[in-house]
């Protein structure tokens, strides 16, 4: 348990006090944008590996307490929860974004569209509800620490990137954020966008479909239980 709580201190510390700081410019300053991106995606990569085999590791452990059972029912939530979240993820990295580095540049005529009007950080946001259910259906120490982790850091993530964005483009940023919401459907709930599921493509919803398929079919061989 100390290794998983030292991999996910690291992984937490590195995106607060060095992507999340104003060290972040200071070493864009000093070693140039792309070298600063390389070596900071080296280490959340070694980190986010280092979190996944602690936590492998800590599911024997006798400090690995197991705080609650989920109900059935509950795990049936979280399952189409998870296909949604999947769709995000998936879809969303697909997807042409608003608020990836330099891209409003790029798509200056109409930048909130297909899944940014479900939620305009829709990686981060599907990242955020499979930590969730994960988190609630576990129920064990392990799996609090890790999945809360990732939660904590994907919401996180998201108002910093905003913050960045605002900055960078000013209005043009603040007007997407009126229109769009961090958590998915708000915006569209609230009427400030509408739904329209045909800008989603449907080659990316069958790519997405296809890996939350296969994720059910091997996600006991992956992670040692079942889906269900």
């Amino acid at each position: 348990m100390w290794t998983l709580a030292l991999a996910c201190a690291f992984f937490i510390l590195i995106h607060i006090l060095v992507s999340g700081s104003d060290l972040r410019q200071q070493m864009i300053g000093a070693i140039g944008a792309r070298t600063y991106f390389i070596l900071f995606s080296l280490l959340s990569a070694m980190g986010f590996f280092w979190m996944i085999a602690a936590y492998y590791d800590s599911r024997g452990d006798p400090a690995n307490l197991h705080l609650w059972s989920a109900p059935f029912v509950l795990k049936i939530l979280a399952f189409g929860v998870n296909f949604v979240s999947l769709m995000l993820i998936v879809v969303g990295t697909l997807s042409p974004s608003p608020t990836a580095l330099g891209s409003l540049r790029r798509m200056p005529d109409r930048p909130v569209s297909g899944i940014i009007r479900i939620s305009r950080h829709p990686v981060l946001a599907g990242i955020a509800l499979l930590s969730a259910t994960h988190l609630i259906t576990t129920g064990t120490l392990a799996a609090w620490v890790f999945f809360g982790t990732l939660l904590a850091l994907s919401l996180l993530g998201a108002n910093s990137i905003d913050r960045k964005r605002e900055t960078q483009y000013g209005e043009a940023y603040r007007a997407i954020i009126r229109t769009t919401s961090i958590l998915p459907f708000v915006a569209i709930a609230q009427k400030r966008v509408r739904f329209e599921p045909s800008e989603l493509g449907v080659l990316r919803v069958m790519v997405a479909t296809s890996v939350f398929t296969c994720l059910v079919v091997l996600h006991e061989l992956l992670f040692l239980r079942p889906a269900l």
